[in-house]
């Protein structure tokens, strides 16, 4: 679903499966909850703060878990993170 040039104030707004573009939210909780894709494109944010349930807070867990495993399971999430930063986000990270 598209929404174009709205303003949320204070709300709770779910990002799955929607593409935000020119809104501005402010004092929002964004939650994340990893069944679709979302943009927020040329928006504003102010003072919101995120979070993830369902199918998100499943991967989050799974990246503490691994992280947690020793050496090889911190190289492999810090990998990960380094995709995220470069944009090469095809879901595939390798340690070295």
């Amino acid at each position: 679903m598209k929404i174009r040039n709205h303003q949320f104030d204070s709300e709770e707004v779910v990002l799955d499966f929607h593409d935000y573009e020119g809104c501005e939210f402010n004092k929002c909780r964004f939650v994340v909850l990893g069944y679709g894709p979302f943009t927020l494109n040329k928006c504003e944010v102010h003072s919101c703060e995120f979070s993830f349930a369902g199918p998100a807070a499943g991967t989050i867990q799974t990246m503490a878990n691994i992280y947690r495993i020793g050496d090889q399971g911190k190289a492999l999430i810090e990998a990960t993170f380094e995709s995220i930063r470069s944009g090469r986000t095809t879901g595939q990270a390798k340690a070295d």
